[in-house]
């Protein structure tokens, strides 16, 4: 199943259900934005030509590509240095790992891995993953060639998607339990899990983080229970575990999946609040919002 419609519980407007589709999947014209670390080019997702696929764009909305083509992919990933990319082909319960480089024909498969969501360390030396079935999901932890393997999330709480900090030192990841879905951190090698956001029913459910290029800050969203359909960014400081709300509204629109530019003054992320799903960006102070995708 593509990520753009396994996150369902995550990310309710790429989906209508879990379960058997009795309608086609709503067309999401940018998806699940990850911005490049060395330059202001954004990755994102697409099923505009009737599969989800990775693209490229520039950060002013010009230049915009698609990238891969094969079938079963699952999502995508920066390499630390912003030269080359991740992404993952899923086949069954397991994903391969391919490598390509955007600016000219190289390709290369990493691996395999018995799991969803690949996702590399920024030294190569290790990869992170999803196993288990989406109500009872935990994090492994493996080298780089899917070897040497090692549970670091207990069974006792639902774990989905493992995100290496810049400096490579922590992991961030959501966490649902009987008392709500929250965003925690946690050491490499899986010592010390905590929870980092605190917010109320009204606030939302805390999830899909992302790593502020000092790997002291992370940027999530917040799903509303009420209304259905709308969802804001937070940000929030691991050294004081303060979270602020940013462009906050009470429209049922979806504002998701923030990703930060290297200068780490700027997010990208996935919105509807256009009609359709688009990627769009803005300060982390929620002014200047700029549509990237989708703009003729």
């Amino acid at each position: 199943m593509p990520r753009l419609f396994a996150f369902i519980a995550l990310c309710s407007a790429l989906a209508p259900s879990v379960g058997a589709q009795t309608t086609a999947p709503p067309i999401v014209n940018g998806g699940f934005p990850l911005v490049s670390p060395s330059a202001p080019r954004i990755l994102f997702e697409s099923n505009r030509t009737g599969k989800t696929q990775l693209w490229l764009i520039s950060a002013d909305g010009t230049g915009e590509r698609q990238l891969t083509s094969k079938d079963g992919f699952t999502g995508g990933q920066w390499a630390a240095d912003g030269k080359s990319i991740f992404y993952t082909v899923m086949l069954g319960d397991t994903s391969r790992l391919y490598e390509i480089w955007p600016d000219s024909a190289g390709e290369r498969l990493i691996g395999a891995f018995p799991g969803r969501g690949p996702q590399m360390s920024p030294a190569r030396t290790r990869v992170v993953y999803d196993v288990g079935p989406w109500t009872a999901s935990h994090l492994v932890i493996s080298d780089g060639h899917g070897q040497r393997t090692r549970q670091i999330t207990a069974d006792s709480v639902n774990v989905w998607r493992g995100e290496w900090s810049p400096n490579g030192r922590e992991l961030a990841y959501t966490v649902s339990t009987k008392k709500g879905i929250s965003v925690w951190v946690m050491n490499e090698d899986g010592s010390r899990p905590r929870q980092v956001t605190h917010l109320t029913p009204e606030e939302g459910r805390a999830q899909m983080p992302a790593w502020h290029p000092d790997s002291h800050q992370l940027a999530f969203q917040a799903n509303a229970i009420s209304p259905k359909g709308k969802s804001t960014l937070w940000l929030v400081d691991l050294r004081t575990t303060g979270a602020r709300e940013i462009a906050a509204h009470k429209a049922t629109y979806l504002d998701e999946t923030p990703s930060w530019f290297s200068d780490g003054r700027r997010l990208a992320f996935q919105s509807n609040r256009s009609g359709r799903m688009e990627i769009w960006s803005m300060n982390s102070d929620g002014t200047e919002l700029f549509q990237v995708t989708g703009r003729r």
